[in-house]
């Protein structure tokens, strides 16, 4: 991980789809999930910046919500808005 200087407290929601093969890996020491009835697992991190893990989180692409903090949740929304408009022009 590349620290930036700041901590945060993480909170991911992944669907059904992905949730059982995110929860199977210990991503970091922080890692904590919890198992929803719906198959869904919410997955919780306390990190240092969230430069590194907004493309981790882009690779799950439709599959994954940010529910916290709002700092990555923009952060993930704006990246994903720049794809969208980088890949229309072609």
């Amino acid at each position: 991980m590349i620290p930036e200087g700041r901590i945060y407290n993480i909170k991911l929601r992944f669907l059904p789809k992905v949730a059982n093969n995110v929860a199977e890996v210990q991503w970091h020491s922080t890692q904590k999930v919890t198992h929803n009835s719906d198959g869904s697992a919410i997955v919780e991190f306390r990190v240092d910046g969230i430069g590194e893990i907004s493309w981790w989180i882009l690779g799950y692409g439709d599959q994954v919500q940010v529910l916290a903090p709002k700092a990555l949740r923009n952060r993930v929304l704006e990246m994903a808005k720049n794809m969208i408009k980088l890949n229309e022009k072609l």
